[in-house]
């Protein structure tokens, strides 16, 4: 996340600019950006969610 920037609006970026399946890296700058939001039950489905995807695209690497 840049400086001062918003974290809602960078993973809406990070998300914006997948064409398919995410990558490993791009998987992983979205959990970084999700870390840095309240933990609501939103946000922790969310990263639930992330984290099963980013186990399933290990194990096919």
């Amino acid at each position: 996340m840049q400086p001062g920037g918003v974290p809602e609006a960078d993973i809406v970026k990070i998300a914006a600019s997948i064409d398919d399946i995410p990558t490993i890296e791009e998987t992983d700058a979205m959990l970084e950006e999700l870390r840095q939001l309240p933990r609501t039950a939103d946000t922790v489905k969310l990263i639930d969610d992330l984290l099963e995807l980013r186990s399933l695209l290990g194990a096919t690497c």
